[in-house]
């Protein structure tokens, strides 16, 4: 199973889409979200990592804090705002497969 941190500002609207994955993920991933302020405490136990579009900005420091270690991208902000589990999901392994 992929573990999948979700980053925003304050973890709120990625907890929404979080649970939304792991209900329809089938299994694939088990996903949890963080706010900006407090995913750094956490990201050796996660495969992947995933920003929200509105801290696209911060990849680079997240990259760094992850010491390029662990892919870190950000979600389409029409497939985070519309909750698109299933785009998600596909970006997720296609992440991974590179």
């Amino acid at each position: 199973m992929v573990h999948v941190m979700l980053v925003c500002n304050a973890g709120m609207s990625t907890a929404m889409l979080a649970q939304k994955i792991n209900k329809n993920s089938d299994g694939y991933c088990y996903v949890e979200a963080f706010g900006e302020g407090e995913y750094q405490e956490h990201i050796d136990d996660f495969d992947i990592i995933l920003v929200g579009p509105q801290i696209r900005h911060l990849i680079p420091s997240i990259k760094k804090a992850t010491n390029d270690r662990i892919p870190v991208s950000y979600i389409n902000p029409v497939d985070y705002g519309m909750m698109k589990v299933d785009s998600v999901v596909a970006q997720i392994k296609k992440i991974l497969e590179d």
